[in-house]
C-alpha cells in the first residue's frame, strides 16, 4: 500500500510539468501516459520503446512535426493524421504549439453477447426471401472485425465455385509469410490465390466473431438454410488488432475504414461497412474520430455500427439541476473506472464500504473532490482512488490492493443543487444501486449507454430485437440462454439504449440480434458446445454454423439491407439511408423515434420500393411480399408457387419500374400450386402485384428478367 502511494506522488509530479499539453489529449491517451509513468518507475529508469497508434491534428507542417518526434504516418483523412507515436515522445508532442489534438480510444470490444420474417425479406435463416431483383450484386460489403475465416464456404457464390472475398487485410499476419503484401496497416491479400493461401486471420484460433457477422451480412448459406442478406455482394475484410492489443484503438479503426472505402473507390463500387466493435463514448473526447468518420462517409459510403450491449445492468447516473444529490455504488470485485461530465460546479464524494461490515457502517474515510483541483488521489479501504480532470470530463479510477481483504464496494454521491452532472461506468462494469447503505445511492439507470462509434450522428446505429427466443442445436437440445430474458418481438435486454450523452436519439433502427444462425471458424480452438447448430463439408474440411446473440449480430443484418439499397441506388448517403429507415421501418415503442427502437424494425423490401419510388408511381402496389406465395422469373414469363393450391380467383399485374403496366391477367384456380404466366414484353426489373381475397396471397415482388 505504501508503495502505491509513493508511485502516485511520482505520477502527480510528472503530470504537473505538462499541464499545457494534457488538455490536447483524449482520456485514453492520458491514461496511457499515467500507466507508462508507473511502468518507468517500476523498471527503475529503464527506457520504454512502445508506440501507440493515434489520431493527430496539426496547425503546422504535419510531416515536419511528425519527423521531429519520431512519429510514423499510417494514413490521413483531410487534416487528420493516423500515426504511430513513441509513448516517450507523447508529452513533448502534446506540448508543441503546432499540435492541436491527439486522440485515441482503446479497449475496443466485440459486441456479441427467425430474423428474416421480422425484416420482411432477408433470409438469415430457413426458407424466406430477399427482394429477388436485389441481392447486393455490384456492391462492396466491407467488414472490420476479429476472427475472420475468409475462405469459409459461406463466402463463395451459391455453387461454391467463386470466392467473393476480393480483398483481405490481416493485422495478425506473420512476418515470414511468402504471400500477401506488407503495408503500414498489416498485410494485405489482393489476389484470389493469395487470399485462398492465407485462408483465415491470425487470431482465428481464439476468435470467430467476424466470420459470424460477415455470414449474417452476406453469406451464401452454402448447403445450409442460413443464407445472409446480401448474398451476392462482393466482400472485403479487415481483421483488426483492436480487441487484442492496447496500442490499437479507434485511430487504427479509422485507418481501416479509410482502407476499405478507398478500395471500394478503386473498384468504382458503392460500399457499406459493418462494424460490430465498440468503445466507451465520452462527450468531447472523440472529436477527431467523429470528424474523420464524417469525412469518410457520404454518397455510396455508409458505416453501420452496433449500439452496444450495455443495457442489461445500470451504468448511468444523472443528477439534474434542482436535485440536491444523486448517486450509486460500484461492485467490489475488481479495479474499476467511471467517468463524470459537468460544466457546472459540483462536489463528488467517493466512500469506501466495508466488505463485511461489523456494524453496518461505512468506512469513515472518503475522498471529496471539487473541480478546483486537476488531480486528486487518496487511499481508501483497499483501493487507491484517483480523480483526474480534463476540461469538463473527469476520470475516476480505482486500483484495488489485492492484499487488503477488507476492500469493499465504493459509493458515489454527487452534490450540487444548481449543477447538471452525468456519471457513467466503464463499459465492462455495472453500477449497483445501494439505498440501504445510503438513500442517495439509488439513481443508476440502464440508458445513455450507446457506445462509440454508434453514438455519432453520421453513423447508422443498430439495436437488437429478440426475434428468436430459443433454438434447437445440433444435438436436438432446446437453447434459451438469451431469448428467455425478453419477450419475442421486443428489444433484447442487452441492447444499449439512448439517448447519447450529448442528447442524440439512438439507435436509429433495430433488426434481429438474438440466437442468429450463421457461419463460424473451423480453426477455433474451443468447442462451440451448445451453440453449434449444424456443420457442412467443403473441399474436404468441416465447417461449423452457430447461434449467438448481440447487437454485433443485428448490425451486419442492417448492413446487408443497406447493401441491397445501394444496389438499387449506388449514390445513397447516410442521410438518405436514415430517410429510408424513417419512412419504411415498422414503428415500435412509445413515440417515434425513441431511444429503444429508433424508428423501429427495418424493412428491407419496403426500403427498396421506396428508393425506386414505386409507391408513388404505382398506386396499387403492396409494400410487402406475399407470405403464402413465391414469385420468381421463369423463361418467357413468371412462375407463381403457392404454399397450398388457391381456392379463389386471383389477378396478376406486371409493371415496369417506370410504372407502365406491362400485362394483366385474371387467373382461375386449379388443383395445382404452381402457375406459369407468359410475359414476353418485359425485361430488366419488373414489379409483380398479386391480388386475392385469400390470406397471405396479396402482395408484390421485384423480379429481374
Amino acid at each position: 500500500m505504501k508503495k502505491l502511494v509513493v508511485l502516485s506522488v511520482l505520477v502527480l509530479m510528472c503530470l504537473g510539468t505538462w499541464a499545457q499539453g494534457v488538455q490536447k489529449l483524449s482520456r485514453d491517451i492520458r491514461q496511457l501516459i499515467n500507466q507508462t509513468t508507473l511502468q518507468e518507475h517500476r523498471a527503475q529508469g529503464e527506457k520504454q520503446h512502445e508506440t501507440v497508434r493515434a489520431m493527430i491534428r496539426f496547425n503546422g507542417n504535419a510531416e515536419t512535426v511528425m519527423a521531429e518526434y519520431g512519429c510514423k504516418a499510417i494514413t490521413s483523412i483531410g487534416d487528420i493524421y493516423v500515426a504511430d507515436i513513441p509513448v516517450s515522445q507523447m508529452k513533448a508532442l502534446a506540448d508543441d504549439e503546432k499540435v492541436e489534438r491527439i486522440e485515441n480510444h482503446m479497449g475496443g470490444k466485440v459486441l456479441m453477447d427467425v430474423a428474416p420474417k421480422w425484416i420482411n425479406s432477408p433470409a438469415i435463416y430457413e426458407d424466406t426471401r430477399l427482394p429477388q431483383a436485389y441481392t447486393g450484386k455490384g456492391v462492396l460489403l466491407g467488414i472490420i472485425d476479429v476472427g475472420l475465416e475468409v475462405t469459409h464456404p459461406n463466402f463463395y457464390n451459391a455453387d461454391g465455385t467463386t470466392l467473393r472475398v476480393t480483398r483481405f487485410l490481416d493485422q495478425f499476419a506473420a512476418n515470414d509469410e511468402s504471400f500477401g503484401q506488407p503495408i503500414e496497416l498489416g498485410r494485405e491479400y489482393t489476389t484470389e490465390a493469395d487470399i485462398k493461401a492465407k485462408g483465415y486471420s491470425g487470431d482465428s484460433y481464439r476468435q470467430y466473431h467476424g466470420t459470424h457477422c460477415l455470414g449474417i451480412s452476406a453469406g451464401s448459406g452454402h448447403t445450409t438454410p442460413y443464407r445472409g442478406v446480401a448474398y451476392e455482394a462482393e466482400l472485403a475484410a479487415a481483421d483488426s488488432k483492436v480487441a487484442g492489443d492496447s496500442n490499437f484503438g479507434s485511430a487504427n479503426e479509422l485507418a481501416l475504414m479509410k482502407y476499405l472505402f478507398d478500395y471500394a473507390d478503386e473498384r468504382q463500387m458503392p460500399c457499406v461497412i459493418t462494424y460490430s466493435i465498440g468503445f466507451n463514448a465520452l462527450p468531447g473526447d472523440c472529436i477527431l474520430f467523429e470528424e474523420g468518420i464524417s469525412q469518410l462517409v457520404g454518397p455510396g459510403h455508409i458505416l453501420v455500427a452496433a449500439a452496444g450491449n450495455a443495457s442489461s445492468e445500470p451504468g448511468y447516473v444523472c443528477k439534474p439541476k434542482g436535485m440536491a444529490a444523486a448517486g450509486t455504488s460500484l461492485k467490489d470485485d475488481k479495479s474499476g473506472m467511471a467517468f463524470l461530465y459537468s460544466k457546472d460546479p459540483f462536489t463528488l464524494k467517493v466512500i469506501s464500504k466495508h466488505k463485511e461490515p461489523v456494524d453496518g457502517s461505512l468506512k469513515g474515510d472518503s475522498l471529496v473532490y471539487t473541480p478546483t483541483e486537476d488531480v486528486v488521489k487518496k487511499q481508501l479501504a483497499g483501493k487507491l482512488v484517483t480523480v483526474e480532470k480534463a476540461d469538463t470530463c473527469y476520470t475516476i479510477t480505482f486500483t484495488r490492493d489485492e492484499t487488503d481483504t477488507d476492500a469493499g464496494a465504493v459509493l458515489f454521491v454527487i452534490e450540487g443543487e444548481n449543477s447538471f452532472v452525468q456519471l457513467l461506468v466503464e463499459s465492462s462494469q455495472d453500477f449497483t444501486n445501494d439505498t440501504e447503505t445510503d438513500p442517495r445511492c439509488g439513481n443508476a439507470t440502464n440508458d445513455h449507454c450507446v457506445g462509440l462509434p454508434g453514438c455519432l450522428p453520421s453513423v447508422v446505429t443498430v439495436g437488437a430485437l429478440n426475434a428468436r427466443p430459443e433454438f434447437i442445436n445440433i444435438n436436438g437440445e432446446k437453447q434459451t440462454k438469451w431469448g428467455g430474458r425478453s419477450e419475442e418481438g421486443t428489444i433484447a435486454l442487452f441492447s444499449s439504449q439512448g439517448p447519447t450523452l450529448d442528447g442524440l436519439i439512438k439507435p436509429d433502427v433495430v433488426t434481429p440480434g438474438v440466437n442468429i444462425h450463421a457461419s463460424a471458424n473451423s480453426h477455433y480452438e474451443e468447442d462451440y458446445g451448445a451453440v453449434l447448430v449444424t456443420k457442412s463439408t467443403f473441399e474436404g474440411r468441416e465447417y461449423p454454423w452457430i447461434a449467438i446473440s448481440g447487437t454485433s449480430m443485428a448490425t451486419p443484418c442492417m448492413a446487408g439491407i443497406v447493401a441491397l439499397w445501394l444496389q438499387a441506388n449506388p449514390t445513397l448517403s447516410p442521410d438518405d439511408v436514415k430517410r429510408v429507415i424513417r419512412e419504411t421501418s415498422h414503428p415500435m415503442g412509445d413515440g417515434i423515434p425513441n431511444n429503444t427502437y429508433g424508428y423501429g424494425l427495418a424493412d428491407a423490401y419496403a426500403g427498396v420500393l421506396n428508393i425506386l419510388g414505386l409507391p408513388t408511381t404505382i398506386k396499387e402496389l403492396s409494400q410487402h411480399q406475399p407470405s403464402a406465395l413465391t414469385i420468381r422469373p421463369a423463361d418467357g414469363g413468371i412462375r407463381l408457387s403457392f404454399n397450398q393450391a388457391p381456392a379463389k380467383p386471383f389477378t396478376v399485374r406486371v409493371y415496369a419500374v417506370s410504372g407502365q403496366l406491362l400485362g394483366e391477367q385474371a387467373v382461375r384456380p386449379t388443383a395445382s400450386t404452381d402457375y406459369l404466366l407468359p410475359l414476353s414484353n418485359a425485361s430488366g426489373i419488373c414489379v409483380v402485384q398479386v391480388n386475392s381475397p385469400e390470406q397471405g396471397v396479396t402482395g408484390s415482388e421485384l423480379i429481374r428478367q
